[in-house]
């Protein structure tokens, strides 16, 4: 009897909570919704669809079904971690930078060594920048003013640069036209650079220093797109 007595008291108490926590829950389920539409702003379509991308290859290596390829692995870890510091900052501050002109220049610190498998997986040719209302030079024009601006460079000094930094977009896009491939010779022994940021807004500037009495620094070598 005190048993059955203890159930009922039981069965009331949890019929007397139930509008309690369906009270408490409302909210937290708004809170949660809000949070969740307000992070979806945060993103295009195409910036979802990228993370999306990212996380599925990272559940893939967690779960241990299917290893994905390392390039991929480590380029979907930095857009991860690229999307938790940029929830952060537009959190804390106004910061006008989209998440894809955020993620490119992080994307470009990854150690890959399949660029083009990196850049057809994440559809990152995509985004690309370029000025609105002009059409961009294609990737041959743009080898073709490379290598005429090395040859430039071999005439003006004597010698071939070591090293050219290439703004990280055109390098994205050599990546995605296979231009790096093994057994390629685009540029002779002069390593290309990526580079975010290259000082005075060009395209690409020789990073070896010149004799004396020697400047290249008149050498026009900005392709606007």
């Amino acid at each position: 009897m005190a048993r059955l007595i203890g159930k009922l008291i039981g069965l009331i108490i949890n019929v007397i909570m139930i509008p309690f926590v369906v009270l408490l829950a409302i909210p937290m389920g708004i809170l949660k919704a809000r949070r969740a539409q307000k992070s979806r702003l945060l993103f295009t379509g195409e910036e979802q669809a990228l993370l999306a991308k990212a996380q599925r290859a990272i559940n893939m290596e967690n779960n241990g079904l299917l290893s994905p390829d390392r390039d991929l692995l480590e380029v979907a870890r930095c857009i991860e971690d690229a999307r938790c510091d940029y929830q952060i900052i537009k959190s804390r501050e106004r910061f006008d930078e989209s998440f894809a002109e955020f993620l490119m220049p992080k994307i470009e610190e990854c150690h890959v060594m399949d660029w083009d498998n990196v850049v057809s997986y994440f559809e990152l040719s995509r985004f690309l920048s370029s000025q609105p209302h002009q059409e961009p030079p294609g990737v041959q024009d743009l080898v073709r003013a490379l290598q005429n601006y090395i040859a430039g460079y071999k005439n003006e000094n004597g010698f071939y640069p070591k090293n050219v930094m290439l703004d990280h977009n055109v390098h994205l896009m050599f990546a995605h036209a296979g231009i790096y491939r093994n057994g390629s010779d685009y540029f002779g022994e002069t390593q290309i650079i990526p580079v975010a940021n290259i000082e005075g807004g060009v395209t690409w500037k020789a990073v070896d220093p010149t004799p004396a009495g020697k400047k290249f620094d008149d050498f026009d070598d900005d392709i606007p797109f």
